[in-house]
């Protein structure tokens, strides 16, 4: 690990102010004397900004007839849940990830190469969880939307492919700029959180169909996420 990357790793629990005192003083102490690293901080914040400006969107029309008919048929308030800043803004900025925010990094760079990096690295995932591969079908511009949705969102399988994406990001993390790095390592942390969040959700209310969308559609996300970066890596070289 570099000077910088020793520095830039803390820059998320900075921003989240989760450090102690006195890791965030050296933080501060260090970004006076490094304009790079103080350009990355500077990256990291507007993106929690933007995703702060983003309205917040009602759950799916075809979901909310059910929820609401629930919500009144119920004497008691129902159960509140705490989120902290980065977990309330987690579904905008997986937006922004995986659209024209944070995409600029891979939408256009890696376009050609992301195809060819998730058929690889889901034929291993496949090949430790015994997944029976469909019948082959030729590259199309929507290929890497058909690459994702193969994959079964049954822990065992999806844990796998996870792990076969975050193998490959590791080992071409060198490949990437800093700004890249905790750019990704910023959005897989806000992710985690999400998905960790509508889990507990569950635990209470195990039959809200709401929740478990959001938690199949951030479980989703994440894999596209780490499949991007993955692909990043290649194209780099």
């Amino acid at each position: 690990m570099t000077m910088h990357e020793e520095w830039t790793d803390k820059l998320s629990d900075y921003l989240d102010d989760e450090l102690s005192p006195r890791e965030r003083q050296a933080v501060e102490s260090h970004l006076r004397g490094c304009a790079e690293c103080a350009a990355v901080l500077d990256d990291l914040t507007r993106v929690v900004e933007r995703a702060q400006r983003l309205d917040r969107r009602p759950p799916r029309a075809d979901l909310w007839d059910g929820i609401a008919a629930r919500i009144e048929t119920r004497g008691a308030a129902p159960r509140r849940v705490s989120f902290t800043l980065p977990q309330l803004a987690a579904a905008a900025v997986v937006l922004i990830a995986a659209s024209a925010g944070i995409a600029w990094q891979f939408a256009d760079r890696a376009a050609s190469r992301s195809a060819d990096i998730a058929r690889s690295t889901e034929a291993q995932s496949r090949a430790s969880s015994g997944y029976e591969a469909p019948a082959e079908r030729e590259p199309s511009a929507e290929r890497s939307n058909i690459d994702i949705a193969h994959v079964s969102f049954a822990d065992a399988q999806y844990d796998a492919a996870v792990s076969d994406f975050e193998k490959a990001l590791q080992n071409g993390r060198r490949r990437l700029d800093k700004t890249t790095i905790a750019i990704v390592e910023h959005n897989l942390q806000i992710i985690d959180q999400a998905i960790e969040q509508a889990r507990q959700a569950l635990e209470t209310d195990p039959a809200n169909d709401y929740l478990s969308g959001h938690l199949v559609d951030a479980r989703r996300r994440k894999l596209d996420l780490l499949r991007r970066a993955a692909a990043l890596t290649i194209e780099s070289d």
